[in-house]
Parts: C-alpha cells; structure tokens; sequence
C-alpha cells in the first residue's frame, strides 16, 4: 500500500470521528505538532457537541490538505522562487531559479536561506512548516508576506502566488521535503528510535491529543462535585413544584421548572386573595361582611376605570402625537405666514391678515351673512355695495382687496393650517381637562389600602407619576417648550385592580351561600400550590443551577468517550500491517546500502501498538536491547533518518521535485559523500533541490553530479543592504571550479583597467593586486583539478589512485609554465611589501590580461590529456 493510499484511508476512516478529531487531524497535518492553544480549541469544539460551550467552528481533514502524489502524474518539476516582500529580512523581488536535475542553493549564516526554505516549505505543506515573521527589527511595519513560484506539471506551465494567508497549491503539495522536523518524524526520540512514514504518526498524535483532552475535561468535572445542591424549604408536599423538584437528574426539564416559577403580581395578589377567602369561612356575621365587600367592589371598579383612562391619556403615543400636531400646526402657520407676508404686506394697515384681524374679518363675515346681505357670498362686491363695517360704498379698489382677503383666507395653506389649528387645540384640551386625581379617587385608595396595601401602594404611586406627568406635558405646552424627555412612567395593569374586583365579588357570593367544607379544601389546596411555586421563584436559581449541574456531569461523561483511544489503535495497527511493515523494511535496506552504512548493523522491525499507533523501530541486529541513538552518532542518526525518507519515496511511482533543508551539518562529515552520492544518484529520475550552508558538502554535490553526469545548477545567496537572500549564480570563490575562476578574473580585470584609463592609478594598483592574489589561488586550484586530475583535492578524504596514471604525461613546460606564473603572481599579490631599492614598475593592464590568459593556455592544453 502506497504512502499516499495511507493517507487516504486516514481521510476516509476520519470521516467517522468526532468533530474535534477530525478537526486535530487536519492541524496535525498542516502544522505537525499541536499548541496548548490548539488543544484549548479543540477541547472546545469536543465541548461544544455536548452543550458545555458555545457552538464554534470547525475545519475536518480533507483532500486539500493532503500531499498530493500518484503514479499516473506527471511529475512536477519548479521553476523559479521569487520573493516579493514580508518574509524575515529577505531582499525584495530577488529570484531563485532551478535547474531540471540538480541544485544547490548556497549560503553562509543569515545569508537568508532559512527564508526561502520556510516559504517553499509552507508551500508545499511540508510536516511542521514554521510560521513566517516579518522583518522585526526594522522602524517601519513589515509588509505582507508574499512570493510567486513558477513550475511545471509535465508540459504545462503554472504560477503560484503564494500569501502567509491560509491558501496554498494543491499542486505543490506533491513536492516531497526533509528537513530536521521531517528527520524527527523518522527518528522519533533519541531513547527509542520509532520509524513512522508520514501519515502513521498521525495516529499516536491523534491519541496524545485524546490524553490531553481527556485530563482537562477530568478536571473541569471534579469542579462540578463541589456542595451545591440546592434547598428549597417550606415546599408544601403533594404540590406540582414538591414532585418535579424532589428528583432532579439531568434529564428534568428547565423549561417545566421555569413556568412553574412565573409568580406575577398577578399571583401574588391571587394567592392573597385566597388566603382572605380561607379567613372568610370562619367569619361570624357573613351578610354584613358581603355588604362591607360589594361597597369596596364598586368603588375599586370605578378605580379600575379611572386608572384606564388616565393609562390612555397620557401614553408614549398620544404624548408624542400631540407635539407631533403642535408641530405641524407650528410648520402650516409659517407657511401661512409666508403666503399672508406676500398677500398683505403693501396693504394701509399693519398686520393685516393676523389673527386679531381674521376675528374681525369673522365677525364682519358673520354680520354680512346674517345681515343685509344675507342672500349673497361673503364679500359683497358688487356695484352699490357697501363696507358692513364702515357702511361705505366699495370703490374699485377695496372691492379688489376683499376679493384677494377671501382668496387668502379660502387657500389650501390656511384652510391646512386651520385644521392644524383644530387638531392641536384638540389634544391641548385633552390634557388641560384630564384630573388625575380627586375627591372620588381619594376615597376608593383609601377603601383599597384596607383592602390590599401593596396594591394601593402601586395605584398610589401610579397617580402621583400620572400627575407628575401630565404636569410635566402641560408645562411644556403652556411655555412652548420640545417634547419632555424625562417624563415620569406612568403604567399600571388593569388585572391588578380588575382581578381584586372580581375576587371582592367572588368572596361576597361565597358570604352569602354560607360555609362549604368541599369548598374550603379546595381553597387550601389551590393556597398550597401558589405558596411551593412562591417559594420555587424565589429559589428557581439554585434549582436551574442543579439542573445544569446535574446535565454538565452526564455531558462530561458523553465526551469522555470520544477521548477513548482503542478505535486509534486498532486502525493504526491495521494500516501499519498493510503498508509498513514488508514493504518499507526492504526499502530502507537498500537505502542503507546506497548510504554505505554498513560498519553498525541496523534493521526496521516492528515494535508493537501504544496509544494508536504501531511502532517500527530502528534496532541494532546483533543487539536489540540497546538503544540505537547510543550506538550511532548524531549525524549516523542523520543517515538513518536519510535513508527512511528515501524509504518512503520509493513506495511512489510519483518523480515529482525533491527538497532538502540542510540533510547534513558539520557533525555529518563522514558521511556527506555518501548523502550527496545518493542525492545525484537520485538527480537522474527526479528534481532534487539541495538548501545546505555547509561549503563541503557543496563541493561533494558539484563532484558526485560530475562523476554521474548530471547537470548541476548553482544559486549563491549573500546579504547586502538590501537585505538577506540576495541571490547570485555564481558560487562563492572557495567553491568555484577552474573555468568559474577564469571567468571571474576577467570580469574583475574589465573593472581594473577601466580605473586605469580613467587615470585611476591607485585605484587600478589595488585591485589589481587583489586579482593576482586571486589568480595565485586560481593556480593552485587548477594543479588539484587539472594538473593531477583531481587525484587528491582538499576537504575529500579519499585518493584516486585509479587516475594516478594520467600523471606521467606531466611535462617540463608544464612544470615551468606553473612554477614561473606562482612566482610572478606571489610578487603582486596583497601583503607582499616591496623593497624600495627595487622600484619595479607594476604591471600594466595588458601585461595583467595577458597573465590570466597564460593560465587560460596552461588549462586548455592539459584537458585533452586528462578525458
């Protein structure tokens, strides 16, 4: 069973768990390991199925966030790297590009290549991608992180626009990544060695995570046996509230308890009520106590009607309309202002068209209609007609103006207004005539504080708001002030008073039909009821309390199951059976061949089930019991873990891209030709990228690509001003091959004489002793390489003596022609100090050129002897 159809199954199988299962598999997945603030979240979403928190989110394991491989792909090959902005200290817009075969990316500490590392990582949805910091330290905010990847599927081209925001490519999850997280994912702990391809650790995780949950939940629990039972005493028994509250468990219903703890004022006053009518029974003269009751009955309906209408007369609503109609009386009247300003204001007489004048225009109308022109339209205009005020005959001119006073006064803005004028006058009497309270109300409170105080206590108290407030609304109509805001509230419930009525009633007809034993059972049974849901009111907390208790303690126990680790175990142990155990045994035997890890005798066996997960563990053959993280060393350890990746690849057909982060340190020397053996061995059938700060193992990757043929592309990252990650093809000089040197001096001796034609002299002095400086290491680099055709180099343990036999073509010329040029540049090269007396004039460019070329022809003329 291929790696990919485990990880498969585990999506499949997930689909069964629990919601924060699922939800765990999905952060291991993409992060590797869980916080605490991971386990608070998921122990959350456990809660939440059971109703111990709030309803939260949560994300399953899916497809998306698996790797993706399979054997019918196309193999997936990157292109190119480039960093925009807002990851660490990188420089802006610098591009990585990759080769088809094999490349190195090289560079020193901070350098930046942790950099790139972490986005192809997250990218990839590598095991255990770190999260991405901004450039810290500098004074502006760091950008968003942001970085496009260029790659290939097969023929097709694509780009990625990669975001620290969440989204990733499906695509490039395909890209297979070893770094130290992925290497403690192979070697687990250094006390036991457990081998866990990727997808199976998810099991003894997932199981941890369980252990985890499970504790916090047990301690949330044990809170829950604290002494808070609750004691509702002087529960009458038999009642509604004795039976339901007496058994409370987990499944009593709240909803029951909390309608049997609605006591009203309503109730209240009822429960009263029947207490009187219970005293009523054993009253001595019950007539004239019934006549005592039907006095008080009358005068508390007429309260009972006093109360309503004072209620509905001073409303929110009718409060508001009649400012509303102020209002708008106040809007009509400037708008009638403005037609009679435009009207009247050339007239004789000031302030015609006002009100003063329009009741002598009314009574002037009310003479003439009723008067000698009682048979015509109000004005009279006609010829002959006379003045009914002045009683003189009309000239053209004043006929024309009471023509234009009527069609003033006829207007659709004054007859508005006039109606506007009404509708206020309307509610100003409404309130100027309301009385709140008087002789009349006066008695019936004080028959209703005999009767019930609390009940005259909250009538009282509504007519002393009720005045207030009708006080508060005239005083504001009176000085034409807004809309009181703080008005006083002034609301009573009619049932109240309504209910006492009838109960006054009820207990005057009872007086009259004499005692009735049947009927005073039933009144202390119905006192009964109303007293336990009484007392349960005032408890109801304690009581819902316990309920909540009592349901938290049965959830708990629900979730507790789902933290049980026996279904993990068993689906670990199947899958391991199926897709371990043979297969990736055999596997990591011959990548431990590959390796050339043969001196400490190590196999893959099966180490058993724990917690959901069934371990293979890297054991010593000819010594079991023995740990083998105190056999090996740490870069043996390094091997080992190798080796298991390379196991696990070759369970896929898929040849998609490679990445290594650093696959050996400085601790790995002895075995750095052999990794970077297998890694261009594996150059020849897939994409391999190699991120390493280690400059030895560098040249052994150059050399191993050599000998196998492979094509070797390079990327050098430096830090500059610009910041970390600056990127360059060329290697650094250390690590440069002859032909790269050559190169290298010509382009420093263009920069040299140009300073001296320019007239830079001591510009040109110093560089170009730098170069011939350069150019003796040039030398030396090429006897090693060429001269004895790399028979022994520097940092390689090893000597050729297969090629011992290509040195007996060396020649005299060959011999003179070195040691001449070492000579010449020993001279010129920095911290060799002149003799005064000497005075040897310094080279000129020509003669410098001609320096480097000598070992241009030196290098051309032995190649042919060494293929």
């Amino acid at each position: 069973m291929p790696i990919v159809d485990v990880l498969t199954e585990i999506l499949v199988w997930s689909e069964s768990l629990p919601a924060w299962q699922r939800d765990a598999l999905r952060r291991l997945v993409v992060k590797g390991e869980l916080t605490v603030e991971d386990l608070d979240e998921l122990a959350s979403i456990c809660k939440a199925s059971f109703g111990l928190a709030e309803k939260c989110s949560s994300e399953p394991l899916a497809v998306k966030y698996l790797p993706e491989r399979g054997a019918s792909m196309e193999p997936l090959r990157l292109k190119s790297l480039t960093h925009h902005d807002g990851v660490n200290a990188l420089a802006k817009e610098q591009t990585l590009n990759f080769g088809s075969s094999i490349t190195v990316v090289y560079g020193g500490n901070a350098a930046g290549k942790s950099g790139y590392t972490r986005i192809l990582k997250k990218a990839c949805r590598a095991r255990g991608a770190e999260a991405i910091l901004g450039n810290v330290v500098l004074d502006v905010a760091p950008g968003r992180p942001q970085a496009s990847i260029q790659f290939d599927i097969g023929a097709e081209h694509e780009e990625f626009l990669w975001g620290d925001d969440g989204a990733d490519s499906v695509s490039l999850g395909r890209i297979s990544v070893f770094d130290r997280h992925c290497a403690s994912v192979y070697i687990a702990e250094k006390t036991d060695v457990a081998f866990r391809p990727l997808g199976l650790d998810l099991f003894d995780k997932l199981s941890d995570a369980c252990e985890a949950l499970r504790n916090l939940l047990e301690k949330e629990r044990k809170q829950l046996f604290s002494p808070t039972v609750p004691i509702v005493a002087n529960i009458p028994e038999g009642t509604a509230v004795d039976n339901l509250i007496s058994h409370i468990t987990s499944l009593t219903d709240a909803d029951a308890i909390k309608v049997l703890a609605e006591f009203t004022t309503e109730d209240a006053s009822e429960l009263e009520g029947l207490r009187v009518r219970l005293r009523d029974t054993d009253a001595e003269d019950p007539v004239k106590e019934a006549k005592v009751l039907d006095l008080r009955a009358r005068r508390m309906e007429w309260m009972a009607g006093h109360v309503a209408k004072v209620t509905a007369s001073l409303t929110d609503d009718v409060i508001r309309k009649t400012f509303e109609a102020r209002n708008k009386m106040e809007d009509s009247a400037r708008l009638s202002e403005q037609m009679r300003s435009n009207a009247f204001d050339g007239q004789p007489l000031l302030n015609t068209g006002s009100e003063a004048w329009r009741e002598l225009w009314s009574a002037a109308k009310r003479f003439s209609d009723t008067g000698p022109y009682s048979e015509q339209m109000f004005p009279v205009t006609e010829a002959d007609a006379r003045c009914v005020l002045c009683q003189q005959e009309l000239s053209d001119e004043a006929s024309e103006r009471l023509l234009a006073f009527k069609k003033f006064l006829e207007s659709a803005l004054q007859i508005e207004h006039d109606k506007d004028v009404r509708a206020y006058r309307q509610y100003q009497k409404r309130f100027a005539e309301l009385v709140v309270t008087n002789e009349e109300s006066n008695l019936a409170l004080d028959e209703l504080k005999v009767e019930s105080p609390e009940i005259a206590e909250v009538t009282g108290t509504f007519l002393v708001s009720a005045e207030a407030r009708c006080k508060a609304v005239l005083e504001a109509i009176d000085e034409e002030k807004e809309c009181p805001s703080d008005l006083d509230a002034a609301s009573l419930s009619d049932n109240i008073l309504a209910a006492r009525v009838t109960s006054l009633k009820v207990r005057s007809q009872e007086l009259r039909e004499g005692k009735d034993d049947k009927k005073k059972e039933k009144l202390q049974l119905a006192i009964a009821e109303l007293a336990a849901r009484e007392q349960l009111s005032e408890n109801v907390d304690a009581v819902l309390n316990e309920i909540t208790r009592q349901k938290k303690i049965a959830a708990y126990q629900l979730a507790f199951e789902e933290t049980k680790t026996n279904k993990i175990t068993r689906k670990s142990s199947d899958i391991t059976e199926r897709a371990v155990t043979k297969q990736l045994a055999k596997s990591f035997a011959s990548e431990l061949d590959a390796l050339r890890f043969k001196h400490v005798e190590v196999e893959l066996t099966s180490a058993g089930g724990a917690r959901g997960s069934l371990f293979h563990k890297l054991q010593l053959k000819r010594a079991p019991g023995v740990s083998v993280p105190k056999v090996v060393s740490e870069g043996e350890a390094r091997c080992l873990s190798i080796a298991s990746f390379f196991a696990e690849l070759s369970t896929t057909a898929d040849r998609s891209a490679i990445l290594f982060d650093d696959p050996v340190s400085s601790l790995d020397h002895n075995w750095r030709e052999n990794v970077a053996r297998r890694l261009a061995h594996e150059a020849q059938k897939r994409q391999v990228i190699v991120f390493t700060h280690d400059i030895v193992f560098l040249l052994s990757l150059v050399d191993k690509a050599d000998e196998l043929g492979v094509d070797l592309t390079h990327q050098y990252l430096r830090r500059d001003k610009s910041g970390a990650g600056v990127t360059a093809k060329q290697l650094p000089w250390v690590a440069m091959k002859v032909k790269s040197r050559i190169g290298f001096l010509k382009e420093l001796y263009v920069q040299a004489e140009k300073q001296y034609r320019t007239g830079n002299q001591s510009a040109y002095e110093f560089q170009a002793t730098t170069i011939y400086g350069m150019l003796r290491e040039a030398w030396e680099r090429a006897v090693e390489e060429v001269l004895i055709g790399g028979v022994v180099e520097r940092y390689r343990k090893s000597v050729e003596t297969q090629r011992a036999s290509c040195l007996c073509d060396i020649t005299e010329e060959d011999c003179t022609t070195l040691e001449a040029a070492m000579t010449k540049t020993s001279r010129w090269l920095p911290g060799h100090d002149q003799a005064s007396a000497e005075n040897a004039p310094f080279p000129e460019p020509d003669e410098l050129k001609n320096d480097i070329q000598g070992l241009q022809d030196w290098v051309d003329r032995l190649r042919p002897r060494r293929k």
